[in-house]
């Protein structure tokens, strides 16, 4: 997919524009867009206060990582279930609208957004140990306010196969492809429609999609995925979540396909289990998602050539997470 070039980091208004016309046309360009559910308005909440209160940036939580069909630099469509569907509706300010299937408790599902956003994450002791970091330091005053935005266990592994032996570019436009190819949609009672992640019953009945949105050797390690989850041979994620962090992932490196890589970095944006390698808590997967946000995925040679200058934050105009939203 062809690589756009932002006019001005402040033109919120034109990325919203622009996001708003992407996702009319994926109506017509995916492959077989099908509505997979009709969600009702179940509740409106503001999170703005209790977001301020724990010194938590919506914007850089509902920013990073993210693609144009989800975030428009004002508003993010947060996918909160795959099966049935949740999805809410947040803006940078906080104000919050869940949808789900009539009849779904809205305590629940605001409790799961919550989670989702790392609203409850206590990530003071990553902070501390952070701004004494001669790497890590001018991130973590710039960007404290920022938490690593949660997903499913499900896609939290098609996000890291997507990475594998991948440059950020190649493994992000991968993932926005797949999404897109499978086209399916929710629509929310009064706000449109939204992209949904495939589920692993759309990818087992469906695989050739894979091969189709570009994931070459690793659409067959996504399918085993698919079908170890259906089988029950991955137990549900409230299961896991009781498990220790290390049973977790031999579980899941018992997947063909599934190595130390992709089962870590899943842990950390499903279950937020950051401690592997076991040296400390926050020397590990936090702390490797902070720099990649912080130098903007950047390869190798750019990275250093970042570090000897000391140009340690994110920077306008680069395709890395912070700016993702703007290009795919």
């Amino acid at each position: 997919m062809p690589l756009s070039t932002p006019r001005s980091s402040s033109r919120v208004g034109f990325w919203e524009r622009c996001a708003a016309l992407r996702v009319k046309l994926l109506n017509w360009n995916c492959c077989c867009p099908n509505v997979a559910a009709q969600l009702k308005l179940v509740e409106r909440v503001d999170l703005g206060e209790g977001a301020a209160r724990k010194q938590v940036d919506l914007f850089k939580v509902l920013s990073v990582y993210n693609f144009s069909f989800w975030f428009d630099g004002v508003t993010a469509r947060v996918v909160l279930e795959l099966d049935p569907p949740a999805v809410a509706v947040v803006s940078v300010k906080g104000e919050a609208a869940l949808y789900a299937p009539e009849g779904s408790d809205p305590a629940e599902l605001e409790g799961r957004l919550a989670a989702v956003l790392g609203l409850e994450e206590d990530v003071s002791g990553f902070l501390q140990l952070a701004a004494g970091d001669p790497l890590l330091g001018p991130f973590a005053r710039e960007w404290s306010g920022w938490r690593v935005r949660g997903c499913s266990l499900w896609w939290a592994l098609v996000t890291a196969v997507c990475q594998q032996n991948a440059s950020f570019r190649q493994g992000w436009s991968m993932l926005a492809r797949l999404v897109r190819g499978y086209g399916r949609l929710a629509e929310l009672e009064g706000a449109g429609e939204v992209l949904l992640p495939p589920t692993c019953g759309d990818v087992l009945s469906n695989p050739s999609r894979l091969a189709e949105s570009g994931l070459g050797y690793r659409a067959r390690t996504v399918v085993n995925i698919a079908e170890a989850i259906a089988s029950g041979r991955i137990p549900p994620e409230e299961e896991l979540a009781r498990a220790g962090t290390g049973e977790v992932e031999s579980l899941l490196r018992a997947v063909k396909g599934v190595g130390s890589y992709t089962a870590r970095l899943a842990l950390a944006l499903s279950l937020r289990r950051y401690e592997l390698p076991p040296i400390d808590r926050w020397v590990s997967a936090l702390a490797v998602l902070a720099l990649t946000v912080a130098l903007d995925a950047a390869p190798l040679r750019k990275a250093h050539e970042r570090l000897e200058s000391g140009r340690l934050l994110p920077e306008p105009g680069e395709v890395g997470p912070a700016q993702l939203w703007r290009y795919y």
